[in-house]
């Protein structure tokens, strides 16, 4: 069984987020708060010099943001993660990590006891088949792989399995076949029956139809800016407001998309839900 109470470092960049974890992990017997970082180096810093059995931390921080962190600390000192964070997309990173939880920002007492209450009962092996059925499920239905593709993931140390497409087979001007990665991808556009594929080296010509082709990419990644676009939000650098309810991104490299006023407000309310 765990020792009571728990050790936790907290890091998150925002000190009124700090505070606020802080006050109310401090109303949860089971747990003790030994230290507070405001940014990734010093969080890593810390895990070497204390030991904690759990890291509480914030995705989004200056430097080495919450992934990195983890990615950074070597097993044996490895605590147990719990991801603290305004933003849900990163869930998946996050079980990747094998994290205890995410919790999601502002963490109300209620939740974090709850947090507290699953590492507990990880402890006792009578209770690991049920939590890691749990969270098989859970992460099953956001990413929409099977748990039994998940549970044979857990044997490996492969990437995340998903159930959309991860590279794109397209024939060159050669006419051999080359893996286009989808997340190299930056836009998409429809040219008649063919779809244009614009990386940020080259275009490529894709015989596919807009549907068939949307339906094989993550709806969470690709989003539709104009009934024949198709633009990758992780490209996104700004967005500006025209007239007539439109408005224009922006992706680098003098690249502007224009987003119809039918998907306008929810694009802009998309990349206002990212920013830190």
């Amino acid at each position: 069984m765990i020792k009571l109470p728990l050790t936790a470092i907290i890091v998150d960049d925002e000190p009124l987020a700090l505070e606020g974890l802080r006050l109310r992990l401090q109303r949860i017997p089971e747990v003790e708060v030994i230290a507070e970082a405001s940014d990734g180096d010093r969080a890593i810093q810390l895990c070497h010099e204390l030991c904690p059995d759990i890291l509480f931390l914030d995705l989004r921080l200056p430097g080495l943001n919450g992934i990195e962190v983890v990615q950074a600390l070597q097993s044996d000192i490895l605590p147990m993660v719990v991801f603290v964070s305004a933003y849900g997309e990163y869930a998946l990173d996050a079980f990747e990590l094998n994290a205890i939880d995410y919790v999601l920002k502002p963490a109300n007492l209620g939740r974090l006891k709850k947090t507290i209450e699953r590492i507990i009962q990880r402890s006792n092996p009578k209770n690991s088949d049920k939590e890691k059925f749990k969270l098989l499920k859970a992460l099953g239905e956001s990413s929409g792989v099977s748990i039994s593709e998940l549970e044979n993931w857990l044997e490996t140390d492969n990437p995340l399995p998903t159930a959309f497409c991860q590279e794109m087979v397209i024939k060159n001007t050669d006419n051999e076949k080359i893996f286009l990665p989808v997340k190299d991808i930056r836009w998409i556009d429809a040219a008649g029956d063919y779809m244009c594929v614009h990386t940020d080296k080259e275009t490529h010509i894709v015989r596919i139809t807009m549907k068939k082709l949307e339906s094989q990419l993550d709806a969470k990644v690709f989003k539709r800016i104009h009934k024949s676009t198709l633009v990758n939000i992780n490209c996104i650098k700004s967005i500006r407001s025209l007239r007539n309810s439109e408005s224009m991104l922006e992706l680098g490299d003098d690249i502007h998309l224009k987003v119809s006023r039918n998907y306008s407000s929810a694009i802009q309310k998309l990349i206002e839900s990212k920013k830190m």
